[in-house]
């Protein structure tokens, strides 16, 4: 099942006309690194060296200790240890280093970490595995005390280190660029991590949206979202985000088709999703889809069941024809409401469109507790001349001719109440029937 949404995905990104393989240019992050053979070169040359036997027992000492989960007792025992050499010392400050990163109830351990990495990497006297280890680890603990600069400053010397573009360490990297405001270099690294994945990865495409959106580059984070989704189109949450930028732009043809194949894949899930559905459906002229949307994801509890949500669906299916439900929607909406001038001017809708769904008994009521909550006022005019026409066209004319005589206490309506309170009492007439009066 899974391939298959897949693949009816991939086909709807080829229909919208977005690009299956965008080519990216090459990305300026400010360094190069060395060629594998000069990293080689370096490794080879690097010096051997080996621990003092006394450093070297003690190192064994709190290795053991540190198996068993005594970190505080290795640190200790290591801390004991008396170096003669540079190499010595540079060891026991590394694993020193690594054993405060790895104290999670100790708020000093993360600077004296940092403190004893730094005295190792320094000399430069570490064996290859351990000097390129230190200088990770350096950065990555830089990145959690939010050191940004420090932590990109010993990235690039890990990536300088190993002469390799390794993604995740671009990664971070982009993540330090984003908390600095660097936008243009978060896209950048971003970029220069995808080109050397193996396989997909969301991490970037997620760091160049959130960059373009900060800096307000739309055209940026659509791009980076078409991308994206052409590459992982399971990930449900950038469908609704494309068609809302897409929404940003203006261009709301590919919004609506973007966000209705993301509802019919079912990775629509967020209110404003649905509600952006609806408006676009609305926007693009297909109204009764727009109110069948709002009305099923207000049922299934997706989208909030107040007043102004079920008068839009009932505007909507008003829009499309469909009276009777704009005229249930609109009852709903009265429920839901506590607001004696909106539910006003509800009940006078639903009895609006009653009397074009032809239900004019049904629309008098309507009418009625529209008058009853507003019984003064110039629309009270236009109630009664509305409340006339639902009873005339429902034969009950002497209730039609009082509605008529009453519309005429109003100025704005008296002119046409009289016109339509005479042609009320002559139609009834010539049928044999007496209005009074």
């Amino acid at each position: 099942m899974k391939t298959r949404i897949t693949m009816i995905l991939c086909a709807a990104v080829v229909a919208m006309g977005l690009t299956l393989s965008a080519p990216v240019t090459a990305q300026d992050v400010g360094f190069t690194i060395p060629s594998q053979e000069e990293v080689q070169r370096q490794r080879d040359n690097r010096r051997s060296q080996a621990l003092g036997d006394r450093v070297a027992r003690r190192v064994m000492d709190a290795f053991e200790q540190y198996e068993e989960d005594n970190v505080r007792g290795a640190i200790e025992t290591l801390r004991g240890a008396t170096v003669r050499t540079d190499y010595d010392r540079a060891y026991v400050a590394r694993f020193l280093g690594a054993m405060y990163a790895a104290l999670e109830d100790d708020p000093r351990a993360p600077s004296l970490a940092i403190e004893n990495l730094r005295a190792a990497i320094e000399p430069d006297v570490l064996g290859w595995n351990d000097q390129r280890a230190s200088l990770q680890l350096l950065g990555n603990l830089y990145l959690t005390q939010d050191d940004y600069r420090r932590a990109l400053e010993y990235f690039e010397r890990y990536l300088k280190f190993v002469g390799e573009w390794e993604p995740d360490v671009l990664i971070r990297m982009a993540s330090a660029h984003m908390e600095l405001r660097n936008y243009n270099m978060v896209v950048n690294f971003a970029e220069k991590a995808l080109q050397h994945m193996d396989r997909p990865n969301r991490n970037p495409y997620l760091l160049m949206i959130a960059a373009h959106y900060e800096s307000n580059n739309v055209r940026g984070a659509i791009d980076a979202l078409e991308r994206g989704i052409t590459a992982l189109p399971e990930e449900k949450q950038w469908w609704g985000q494309l068609g809302m930028f897409y929404m940003l732009d203006e261009n709301y043809d590919r919004a609506l088709a973007t966000m209705r194949i993301a509802y019919d894949a079912g990775y629509l899930e967020r209110e404003n999703d649905f509600r952006a559905l609806v408006q676009l459906f609305s926007n693009n002229g297909i109204p009764f889809h727009a109110a069948e949307v709002m009305m099923r994801h207000i049922d299934r509890g997706q989208i909030s069941g107040t007043p102004q949500n079920f008068s839009s669906a009932a505007r909507a299916y008003h829009a499309s024809r469909e009276f009777r439900r704009a005229a249930d929607a609109y009852r709903k909406a009265i429920e839901a409401s506590d607001d004696t001038s909106a539910n006003q001017d509800f009940y006078r809708r639903i009895g609006d469109a009653l009397l074009l769904a032809e239900r004019y008994r049904e629309a008098a009521p309507a009418f009625q507790e529209a008058i009853r909550l507003l019984p003064s006022g110039e629309d009270a005019g236009r109630l009664y001349m509305s409340l006339a026409e639902a009873y005339f066209y429902s034969n009950q004319y002497r209730q039609a001719y009082d509605a008529a005589n009453r519309a005429t206490r109003w100025s704005s309506t008296r002119r046409n109440a009289e016109n339509w309170a005479a042609y009320i009492k002559d139609t009834a007439e010539r049928r044999g029937q007496s209005v009074g009066g």
